[in-house]
């Protein structure tokens, strides 16, 4: 699917967001750090007058997330929130503002990936997820991967074992969210068309899956050891 079609979209938007009875807009977020430099990315309101980092000014490395923070918006941004990137401890804007409408109260990541040192398809942008955290069966747990490895290496296909999760996954797209047994945890992509068992994968990886985990595994470059997949858990939230 396209990322992030019924989820979230990046400026032109589709889903609608609730609104509590003070006229607050509310969203659990974290961020998620893909490119290939420190990066700090900031929350902006109150019509861009007003901004807070993320990552509280720390910046995230390559591979790093934040920890989730409660942004509360009124009536003057709605449900409409938008974020910038810096690098490192530079300041100086690597990623322009992109906005994104949020479902009210929902759990999100936002998310750099991509190149500074780019400006075509490759260039660092910033995109969102929204998490999936309804009840997860007991002896299962949920996964999503969402391609952001290279631009030009064309189409993939996503398999977990034997099971094929998505074809033809573009750069920049991701697979539906799925429940899986956690047996079922060999995470494995190939350029589409190749099938699971071609000896030259893009990506490789054993995911530590335990039941009730919910998973975000990002397609990218990473070191030989980690299979090109950067993977995150992400707590449920409580019931």
């Amino acid at each position: 699917m396209k990322l992030i079609t019924g989820l979230v979209l990046s400026v032109a938007v589709s889903v609608l967001a609730g609104c509590n009875n003070d006229d607050t807009y509310t969203a659990d977020v974290s961020a998620i750090n893909l490119v290939n430099s420190e990066m700090d990315v900031y929350w902006e309101f109150e019509k861009g007058h007003e901004e807070m980092s993320l990552s509280d000014e720390n910046g995230l490395l390559f591979g790093a997330k934040s920890d989730e923070k409660l942004l509360v918006q009124d009536d003057s941004d709605g449900n409409v929130f938008s974020f910038y990137a810096v690098e490192g401890n530079s300041k100086e804007v690597a990623i322009a503002s992109t906005r994104f409408r949020f479902s009210e109260h929902g759990d999100y990541v936002v998310y750099s990936y991509g190149r500074l040192d780019n400006d075509s398809a490759q260039a660092a942008q910033l995109d969102a997820v929204k998490i999936d955290d309804a009840d997860v069966a007991k002896s299962k747990y949920r996964v999503i991967v969402i391609h952001t490895y290279v631009a030009d290496m064309g189409k993939v296909d996503v398999y977990m074992g034997d099971k094929k999760l998505a074809e033809n996954l573009e750069y920049g797209d991701a697979t539906e969210f799925v429940d899986l047994s956690t047996d079922l945890n060999e995470l494995i992509v190939v350029k589409a068309g190749q099938g699971a068992n071609t000896d030259t994968p893009i990506a490789k990886v054993t995911l530590s899956a335990e039941a009730g985990d919910i998973h975000l595994a990002y397609i990218t470059t990473t070191s030989e050891n980690e299979g090109n997949i950067k993977s995150f858990k992400v707590a449920p939230k409580a019931q």
